[in-house]
């Protein structure tokens, strides 16, 4: 993985680490690479308070371009501009703390470029409501860009991570899903996007439900097939995926995209610096609450009751979740269709959810989903 800052700490990794993602999400239109380096410029190694000024400088100077061009009727130059503002803000708003009352502030203006950049993109999308134990979950829905495969097409439920916002998914893969001629379903499960900042709903073990409240959704719909929708789950929906395909049969395949055995061990125990984090969408005020609610977060004894194909796709040096985590929920699939991909640092794609390669992985990971879904 490429470090721009080098001195060898931990907080140094962390940065680079994440620099790193918004490069791959670059490449799908989330950022420009230019851009991001002329930020870091100004950023040391670890503060948190230079990565956050500097991007919501960025996004600033993004969103007065497109809010320029969208005067102007520029919509195309207005969509580009919004959508990178999006990220910008939101990369701002990463490293607040959840208690930070700057943290909701700066997710309400990524969130305007969002909605201002989609609506004038070349995109077609649909905001979907997923009702569920009495709210509505916000979600988003994608349109096939053209037709390839028959009529109607299948659907890629893709789920987000810790803390993060399904709208990011659109620069993490719905592109290469619906360019494939498949549509694809984001919302925003407990613990994420707006059900956590906006409903205030922490995440949960049993995401099935949410799962299943997304997917009798997706059953009303008729512009999809129906009987051919499939699940793409990554990081820490690399537990909340496999739980769910545990118990919703009508997922026809699934995609762990860096596995997740068991969220205490593999993840709060194995990976300290995103305690607080975990803490914040957990609903949880001390590490020892965290730890009680987390202990329910695992796939033990649960493996045997997957009935359809999987891939596990894993870093051979994955920092966040040990390499174990996915062979061991391997072990425990007892489908004839399962497979562990591992990427390693020579192709690229060692570290967590193989970020630093994503163009290989991401079509791989979604032209095996759609294979098994056309089967």
């Amino acid at each position: 993985m490429f470090h721009y800052w080098n001195d060898g700490t931990p907080e140094a990794h962390v940065f680079s680490f994440q620099l790193t993602w918004l490069f791959s999400e670059a490449a799908q239109g989330a950022a420009d690479t230019n851009e991001l380096l002329r930020a870091c410029r100004f950023i040391r190694s670890g503060n948190r308070q230079d990565w956050h000024a500097e991007f919501a400088k960025l996004g600033e100077h993004l969103q007065a371009i497109a809010d320029t061009a969208a005067a102007a009727g520029h919509d195309a130059t207005a969509s580009d501009h919004y959508l990178r503002a999006f990220t910008y803000f939101r990369s701002s708003e990463r490293v607040l703390h959840g208690d930070d009352p700057g943290k909701s502030a700066m997710y309400r203006r990524a969130m305007h470029c969002w909605r201002q950049g989609i609506s004038r993109s070349v995109h077609p999308f649909e905001p979907v409501k997923v009702p569920f134990e009495g709210y509505e979950l916000d979600g988003w829905f994608f349109a096939p860009r053209h037709r390839i495969n028959r009529t109607p097409p299948p659907c890629v439920l893709f789920l987000s991570g810790a803390d993060a916002l399904p709208e990011e998914n659109f620069f993490r893969g719905v592109q290469y899903v619906t360019a494939r001629g498949a549509a694809c379903f984001v919302f925003n499960g407990p613990g994420q996007g707006s059900t956590l900042r906006v409903l205030g709903l922490p995440t949960r073990p049993d995401y099935e439900k949410p799962v299943s409240a997304a997917v009798d959704v997706l059953m009303q719909r008729t512009d999809i097939d129906r009987d051919r929708i499939g699940l793409l789950g990554v990081s820490m929906a690399g537990y909340y995926g496999p739980r769910a395909v545990c118990f919703e049969h009508r997922l026809k395949a699934c995609v762990a995209w860096g596995a997740l055995y068991d969220v205490l061990e593999d993840l709060y125990v194995y990976y300290p610096p995103l305690r607080p984090q975990l803490r914040w969408i957990g609903g949880c005020k001390t590490d020892e609450e965290a730890r009680e609610k987390y202990r329910e977060f695992t796939l033990k004894g649960l493996l045997h009751r997957v009935r359809c194909p999987m891939l596990i796709t894993h870093g051979a040096w994955d920092r966040m979740v040990p390499l174990e985590s996915a062979r061991r929920t391997l072990a425990e699939l007892t489908v004839a269709d399962k497979e562990l991909r591992i990427y390693d640092d020579t192709e690229g794609g060692a570290e967590h959810c193989s970020m630093d390669n994503w163009g290989q992985v991401i079509p791989y990971q979604v032209d095996w989903l759609l294979d098994r879904l056309s089967r």
